[in-house]
């Protein structure tokens, strides 16, 4: 959000919407994302459930889109999920003391 502060919206145009970069993975990718930064004993902890509320719902999204416009304007994603999960540790989960 900061860097979309920054824009100049002239060059944005009238078109001012923009779809964001990210990273398109699975449940399992995620889950094997996990494992390799936290390791089994923190994989265990998880329950599968199905929910086919959220099934609905997930189904009805884009799996992949164009976000070339948005690169143009500086903005970047990570490229994978086992980054955002790092990214996640370092800025964002909570420090115990």
């Amino acid at each position: 959000m900061t860097h979309a502060a920054t824009l100049d919206l002239d060059a944005l145009g009238s078109r001012r919407a923009l779809n964001m970069p990210g990273v398109s993975c699975t449940v399992a990718e995620q889950i094997e994302a996990l494992r390799s930064v936290a390791g089994n004993d923190v994989v265990k902890l998880i329950k599968p459930e199905l929910d086919e509320r959220i099934v609905k719902i997930v189904a009805g999204w884009p799996r992949d889109f164009q976000t070339d416009r948005a690169h143009t304007f500086g903005f970047e994603s990570e490229t994978n999920f086992e980054q955002i999960i790092r990214i996640y540790l370092e800025d964002d989960l909570p420090k115990v003391s």
